[in-house]
């Protein structure tokens, strides 16, 4: 039997996508190894995000070349779909597959020995369909991540995600439910929808669907006990979502909205189309609807002119909004995207000192949202279990750890809060 080997670099979607690509190769007679293991196949699915994504990406393609000469090295991913000829260039790999093609890979790979071609990647105006990869057959948590959304045509002026992953284009509703019914089926009580812009669903379609329609037939789904938004921009969360949310029997009280920067200044140059009073208002109408809601982010620091009073501008929003968990990160130059041509790069001792002020306050922020929790009750949907303990997430994404006395992992099971622990937070088991 063939043995394939996988790396991931970058986002939650990249991840999924991996897990999807194993169980393609699964069915056609392949045997997952680590990517340590000697195997016949390794695919490296890269990310470009970054200039360190990039680069991260680049290492793994040539250690899976010197550690494996005689294996074939297959790249694809986010680096391979917008620098197909830079990966080219890299003596020893094989094959390089665009993400249009991820649900090709196992054919393409089989058929390298009778094709000279080694580049299958599409340009941008191709990528116009939704392609389906299958389920992965086994995770290794009880929640379930399922991808309803890919591309992104916001073209924020920092970002290379639209041409890496294309226009926006959606799974067809009655394909999502009948994913999320299979999910159930197999245990699952969690399901997490995903997308590269999701807030975007159906909008492909002449808007015939929406994302608020994904949540309240979801709502509607015998089994599934809940129902997780992985991130929705703030301009989606239009009249119809909103009332949605509040009409779910099953959503999660968390939600995922980048706010990228806290300066109405640094917005409007990174072309994000609302301003922080507009952020607000989001935030307050969502608080409004669902009593402690967890509110997380993501938030750039660095980004090309930012000066100390657009920063500290930044950290001012972010003290009114209180958020429960922050992802900080520095702006990265991205070959190709308007900031690049921008004057005022800031140094990257300036980024650093403002990455660590702001992730300090992040932290803070985290434990003072966690606090409210000591002495109430969470319901836990329980995931892994190590030294002696078994840990879970909440609806509102709390990491919620509990001693271990029987094997419970896929559980949901009402805890008892009673302090803060590492991440999160300590919780004894009722009724245990």
């Amino acid at each position: 039997m063939s043995k394939v080997a996988f790396y991931t670099l970058g986002c939650k979607v990249n991840q999924d996508e991996t897990d999807s690509l194993a169980q393609l190769f699964k069915q056609h007679g392949y045997f997952v190894v680590d990517f340590t293991d000697k195997a016949s196949v390794y695919v490296i699915n890269t990310c470009t995000v970054t200039q360190a994504g990039s680069r991260k990406s680049r290492q793994m393609i040539r250690r899976a070349v010197r550690n494996a000469p005689d294996s074939l090295v297959v790249v694809t991913g986010c680096y391979s779909q917008t620098a197909s000829e830079e990966v080219a260039k890299i003596p020893g790999v094989d094959l390089i597959v665009g993400n249009d093609k991820k649900h090709l890979i196992v054919d393409l790979v089989n058929q390298k020995e009778k094709s000279e071609d080694k580049i299958m990647v599409s340009p941008r105006q191709n990528l116009s369909e939704f392609y389906n990869l299958p389920i992965p057959a086994e995770r290794k948590r009880k929640r379930a991540t399922l991808k309803i959304q890919e591309g992104c045509d916001n073209f924020c002026t920092y970002c290379i995600v639209p041409f890496a992953r294309g226009p926006i284009r959606s799974k067809p509703l009655d394909e999502v439910l009948d994913d999320v019914k299979k999910l159930i089926d197999e245990g699952f009580k969690e399901v997490v929808l995903t997308g590269i812009h999701l807030g975007s669903y159906g909008r492909d379609n002449d808007n015939a669907t929406s994302l608020a329609d994904v949540v309240n037939r979801l709502g509607e789904v015998e089994g599934l006990k809940r129902v997780r938004l992985s991130s929705v921009e703030p301009t989606d969360f239009d009249e119809d979502l909103l009332k949605a949310i509040e009409a779910s029997p099953n959503l999660c009280n968390h939600f995922h909205i980048p706010l990228q920067n806290g300066s109405d200044a640094i917005l409007e140059k990174m072309g994000r189309k609302y301003d922080s009073q507009f952020y607000l208002n989001i935030i307050n109408k969502v608080r409004s609807i669902k009593k402690d809601a967890a509110i997380t982010t993501d938030i750039m620091v660095g980004f090309p002119s930012e000066s100390e009073d657009n920063f500290d501008e930044n950290i001012e929003l972010v003290k009114k909004v209180r958020f429960s968990d922050i992802h900080v990160f520095k702006y990265s130059l991205r070959e190709g995207t308007k900031a690049s041509k921008m004057s005022n790069q800031v140094p990257s001792d300036i980024k650093d000192i403002r990455s660590k002020k702001l992730t300090a306050l992040a932290n803070e922020l985290k434990e003072e949202y966690n606090q409210k929790f000591i002495g109430k009750e969470l319901d836990v949907l329980f995931e892994q279990h190590s030294n002696g303990w078994v840990f879970g997430h909440s609806s509102n994404y709390i990491k919620v750890y509990c001693a271990k006395k029987k094997d419970i992992i896929g559980d949901l099971r009402s805890v008892s809060i009673k302090d803060l622990q590492d991440d999160g937070v300590f919780g004894e088991i009722k009724g245990m």
